[in-house]
C-alpha cells in the first residue's frame, strides 16, 4: 500500500511547478500516444498510469478504482476522452491523512454524490472537495486532468 502511496505522489508531484511560458500544441497523433504511454506505466495494484502534459496537466489511464482524495489548494478540470466509469465527489473522506503538500488520501468517501462519466464528458472539482474514481470490473477510462487554482 505505501509503494502505491508514493507512486501517485511521485506521478503528480510535477504538477506543482511552473508550466511553460510559450504556447504548447498536441496533435491529436500526439495525444493518442501519450494515451498509450499513460495505459502502458500502468500500476497493476493502483489501478493507474500517466502521461505528463505540462506541469499543470495529465492524462491519467485509470482501469481501477481510486483512493479517496483532497486537494486544498487546487481545483481539478477532469475531460473524459476515452472508457466510462464514475466520480464520486462530497460527502467526507474516509481515514484521510496528509499525503505531500495540499494533498490529504483516504481510504474511501462516506456519501458523496457518483456521477457516471464517459467520453466526452466534463467534470470540475472544487479544491476541498473529496473524490474518488470508481469503476466497475472491466471497465477503463482515459481523462485529461487540468489543475487549477480557483479564483477567489
Amino acid at each position: 500500500m505505501r509503494q502505491t502511496l508514493l507512486f501517485v505522489i511521485a506521478s503528480l508531484l510535477p504538477v506543482w511547478a511552473a508550466d511553460p511560458t510559450a504556447p504548447v500544441y498536441w496533435s491529436a497523433d500526439h495525444t493518442k500516444e501519450l494515451d498509450k504511454s499513460a495505459a502502458s506505466r500502468l500500476n497493476k495494484q493502483a489501478g493507474l498510469g500517466t502521461s505528463r502534459l505540462m506541469d499543470s496537466a495529465f492524462i491519467l489511464y485509470r482501469e481501477g478504482n481510486s483512493r479517496a482524495e483532497i486537494h486544498t489548494e487546487l481545483a481539478d478540470f477532469i475531460f473524459f476522452r476515452e472508457g466510462e466509469g464514475a466520480v464520486i465527489i462530497g460527502g467526507k473522506i474516509v481515514n484521510g491523512k496528509p499525503s505531500g503538500p495540499g494533498e490529504i488520501r483516504g481510504d474511501s468517501i462516506d456519501g458523496g454524490t457518483k456521477y457516471p462519466v464517459k467520453a466526452g464528458d466534463s467534470i470540475f472539482v472544487p479544491k476541498g472537495a473529496p473524490h474518488q474514481f470508481w469503476l466497475e470490473p472491466g471497465q477503463h477510462f482515459t481523462a485529461t486532468i487540468v489543475k487549477v487554482t480557483p479564483k477567489e
